[in-house]
């Protein structure tokens, strides 16, 4: 007798725990949804941003001109880094004054070209949007 009495003691432990186990699986389910949709509206968000940075990639100069307008543009910028760079390098002593003027000279001859062409590019197109 006393070992169904144990028995039925054992078997009432087990359903407990049992149902404790299942109490706590439904508590981990529940975290588990709310993480998951978490989860995807951070990625929804995510994507919007990434299509966002995309838009930068999709504008494209309309013409050719316009093109070449960017591209020399570019181009202008970079002789300004050089000469910045160069500057730089002056003042940190790792080139003379003479190859900073000879090669400061040489970028700058490069720009005043650039430039002109801009501004030559940029009135021609001031003419074909005026017609």
């Amino acid at each position: 007798y006393q070992r169904r009495v144990r028995g039925k003691e054992q078997i009432a432990e087990m359903l407990l725990d049992i149902e404790t186990e299942k109490a706590k699986i439904g508590d981990t389910i529940e975290l588990f949804k709310t993480k998951d949709s978490e989860l995807r509206e951070f990625l929804s968000q995510h994507e919007r941003a990434s299509e966002e940075d995309q838009v930068d990639q999709q504008i494209e100069p309309k013409t050719t001109l316009c093109k070449q307008y960017l591209s020399l543009c570019a181009e202008e910028s970079a002789f300004d880094d050089g000469i910045y760079y160069l500057a730089e390098a002056l003042r940190n002593g790792v080139i003379d004054i003479q190859i900073f003027l000879k090669h400061v000279r040489s970028l700058a001859r490069k720009k005043f070209m650039v430039r002109a062409l801009i501004n030559k590019v940029k009135e021609t197109i001031n003419k074909c949007e005026m017609k």
